[in-house]
């Protein structure tokens, strides 16, 4: 059965619950009077069926630290959420495949339970106020990439439920093989952990020594290790992530073209980058992809919540106010 976004009074409980269960970490927040009352941030075993045990533990922590008993929780979970809460696909989390925890978490807690992907939770955040009519992609960078679509302050799911799901679009046939079964997912390379695959293939190549030497060896560079060296103005970390930049630019310009919106809002970890994100990802569409950027008035923008998003928006999925 499809779920009912809750609407729960806070006024006289101990708030909601939000939880972004990602590739990399877990963020749970309690929400009361639509302020954050408590967070956990915690490293996802995501790969590990142990991430279920993660998220019991955050939730059961939040409401142990908790004066009054919360009501609900939402959760947001990378992957394809059908409408009854449950992933069918999750490469970045494949713990979480089939597991049903709408119903584990309501029989554990007591809890009114909700749960949807966590790009379309960040979409519903983002959107949280927008005026009518308002057209809003969100689009979360994380391990993956992932997207919800709001139209009119409806979120746009599809007849499944995975609709706005750019990470898996092809950008590149030929490119590497994606968890997902696609060769050349978006997310292979522009993603965090896209970023890393990028910058471990420039060091086979021959062009990533600054990189070996602050990793330790080129299969131990990831996303962080170029993000860390671009305050430094280096040369190869610069070329590894002009090289994520254009696949960024490619694969925003293609959902612009496709859906048309108002605003496109970035998310996830990689948007604490801000404007070293933003800034060359504009010009490139402007210089690579002008009918993106030429013939609509879409701004592009950094999330305000930035890696909370999720979070926030799986809290108000529960019903925060």
């Amino acid at each position: 059965m499809p779920q009912t976004p809750g609407n729960s009074d806070q006024t006289t409980h101990g708030g909601v619950l939000g939880i972004d269960v990602g590739g990399t970490k877990i963020l749970g927040i309690r929400v009361v009077n639509g302020e954050v009352a408590d967070r956990i941030r915690v490293p996802s075993q995501g790969t590990h069926s142990g991430v279920v045990g993660q998220i019991e533990s955050v939730i059961a922590q939040l409401i142990e630290r908790s004066d009054a008993r919360p009501r609900s929780a939402g959760l947001g979970i990378a992957g394809f959420v059908g409408m009854d809460g449950v992933a069918r696909s999750a490469p970045n989390t494949p713990g979480l495949i089939g597991v049903n925890l709408v119903e584990s978490l309501r029989e554990r807690f007591g809890l009114d339970v909700f749960v949807n992907n966590d790009a379309n939770c960040a979409a519903i955040a983002v959107a949280h106020n927008r005026p009518p009519g308002a057209g809003l992609l969100a689009i979360t960078l994380g391990t993956g990439i992932g997207g919800g679509f709001v139209m009119d302050g409806t979120l746009i799911r599809g007849r499944h439920g995975y609709a706005a799901e750019p990470g898996h679009m092809v950008v590149d046939p030929n490119g590497p093989k994606c968890p997902c079964g696609n060769r050349g997912c978006w997310e292979r390379f522009s993603s965090g952990s896209g970023l890393g695959w990028l910058a471990r293939r420039a060091a086979d190549a021959g062009n990533g020594d600054s990189l070996i030497a602050v990793a330790g060896s080129a299969d131990q560079i990831t996303g962080e290790t170029v993000t860390a060296l671009l305050g430094q103005r280096d040369p190869e970390a610069q070329a590894v992530f002009d090289e994520f930049i254009f696949y960024l630019a490619l694969g925003v310009s293609n959902l612009i073209m496709l859906l048309d919106p108002d605003e496109v809002v970035i998310s996830g970890g990689l948007a604490q980058l801000g404007d070293t994100l933003i800034k060359p990802l504009l010009e490139c569409m402007k210089d690579q992809f002008p009918a993106a950027v030429t013939q609509r008035e879409t701004s592009i923008t950094v999330a305000d919540l930035g890696e909370d998003a999720g979070a926030w928006g799986a809290a108000l999925l529960a019903g925060a106010r």
